[in-house]
């Protein structure tokens, strides 16, 4: 062996130390971000400020996983941004029409009606807006959506010029300035822009009702409003503006209704993303409640109820688990360990009936061969013939055993039938034996 080649065999082992290292590091390599365009709303909205903090949360758990998000002008408008696949991810109500592309990771939080109004417009119900100069939300928004189909259900007639629609500060200009005489906003309770509108007295809450009251209990007036809406506006709920909600406002109850307010995505992406922000969610719905307190309500049971799009099977998976366990942290390697062992598995089976196999072929080998000598009996066997086919059936025996010893053949079923025809052939050799010398005896 001459020295280059000496050198090159040196070498093997650093090549192979090399190849190992690459593939670890192969391996254990940190996986490509995953970018997630989020649709919230208006950038002063409750949306956009909800979906900053999801995004805070969800990027802290998981490095994998950026967020971007993206404005717009409600509900509709991000319905229709994420059916086209041009966002994954997005906040909506739950009453806004979608595609079948469209799937709910929870519902989060119930979005209450609020109807503001001048402190001396002596509103009082909703057909006291008949004529009056109504802002009902911005283009393509969830509370558009809601209001005008509630106005046209209670009765109210307005003339399209007096209908406004623009975001939330506009309008809140535009109703402080007497340019509007009443304004729908659909909110969560206790949002910082109803009580900064409400802060210095000049905008009161009205009563969302059609004229029946119930005087003893606001909660009854707002079902009678709903049960009846809900006829041609399936996904809206009963609910009230609490006493003293808003800084000591109102001083009593204030019937109203309601939509979920849910988190969506498109139904094609990934399940595993999905999950994990399903999960974080919900084990940092402490921290997000403590930024914005509509989160403070959401639990599991409420989260996967009467919803309108059927849930992600991200979104199903979180809510089945229990834990997610040891096994589905580790799935990768758990499967490539797994690999290897059902690969040894398969080889250790197929040795195995290889090796059953060729007993098997011993065994029948035995079976023919017994069942030789059972074929050679006739009438006409006489003593030397039937020494020769014991001595046969002693071979047979003889070389079964020794096989048997040396584990070349199993002591199991196989054998045992084998013995039973070797014990019978035996048998019928010895009653042949006996008359044959019977009728030998008889002749002489």
């Amino acid at each position: 062996m001459n020295e280059i080649t000496l050198k090159r065999l040196r070498l093997l082992p650093v090549i192979a130390a090399l190849i190992f290292a690459a593939g670890l590091v192969w391996f254990l390599r940190s996986p490509e971000p995953t970018v997630i365009d989020f649709m919230t709303g208006s950038k002063d909205g409750l949306y956009h400020r909800l979906a900053l903090q999801i995004k805070s949360a969800v990027e802290s758990d998981h490095e994998d996983i950026i967020i971007n998000l993206i404005t717009s002008a409600g509900s509709r408008e991000n319905i229709v941004h994420l059916d086209e696949g041009k966002a994954q991810l997005a906040l909506v109500q739950n009453d806004t029409p979608g595609g079948a592309s469209i799937r709910s990771l929870a519902a989060l939080y119930p979005e209450v009606l609020h109807l503001l109004c001048h402190t001396n417009s002596n509103i009082r119900s909703l057909r006291d807006l008949s004529g009056k100069r109504i802002g009902v939300g911005a283009p393509q928004s969830g509370t558009e959506q809601i209001t005008t189909n509630l106005l046209t259900f209670a009765g109210v007639q307005v003339k399209a010029q007096d209908v406004f629609r623009s975001p939330f500060g506009p309008t809140i200009t535009q109703l402080r300035n007497g340019k509007l005489d009443a304004a729908f906003f659909l909110t969560g309770l206790g949002a910082p822009a109803i009580s900064s509108a409400l802060r210095d007295g000049e905008l009161a809450l009205a009563s969302i009702h059609t004229g029946y009251v119930d005087a003893n209990s606001a909660e009854n007036t707002s079902r009678t409003l709903v049960n009846g809406f809900r006829i041609r506006y399936p996904h809206v709920s009963p609910n009230t503006i609490p006493l003293m909600a808003y800084n000591g406002k109102p001083t009593l109850p204030i019937p109203s209704l309601a939509v979920q307010a849910v988190l969506v995505c498109h139904r094609d992406t990934d399940i595993d993303i999905i999950e994990r922000i399903s999960r974080t969610i919900f084990n940092q719905r402490a921290v997000l409640s403590q930024k914005e307190p509509v989160f403070s309500g959401i639990d599991e049971q409420t989260a996967q109820s009467n919803l309108q799009f059927p849930l992600h099977e991200g979104a199903e998976n979180y809510f089945r688990r229990k834990d997610p366990g040891f096994i589905s942290e580790n799935a990768e390697v758990m499967g490539f360990i797994l690999t290897i062992i059902l690969l040894g598995w398969s080889i250790l089976n197929w040795l195995r009936d290889w090796f059953t196999q060729n007993r098997k072929n011993k065994i029948d080998s035995y079976y023919q061969a017994v069942d030789d000598v059972i074929n050679r009996l006739h009438d006409g066997t006489d003593l030397e013939e039937i020494n020769e086919l014991e001595a046969e059936l002693l071979k047979i025996r003889q070389r079964a055993s020794a096989e048997l010893v040396n584990e070349q053949l199993a002591a199991n079923e196989s054998y045992i039938i084998y013995q039973n025809m070797l014990n019978g052939c035996q048998a019928m050799l010895v009653r042949m034996r006996e008359k044959i010398q019977v009728s030998s005896k008889e002749n002489t």
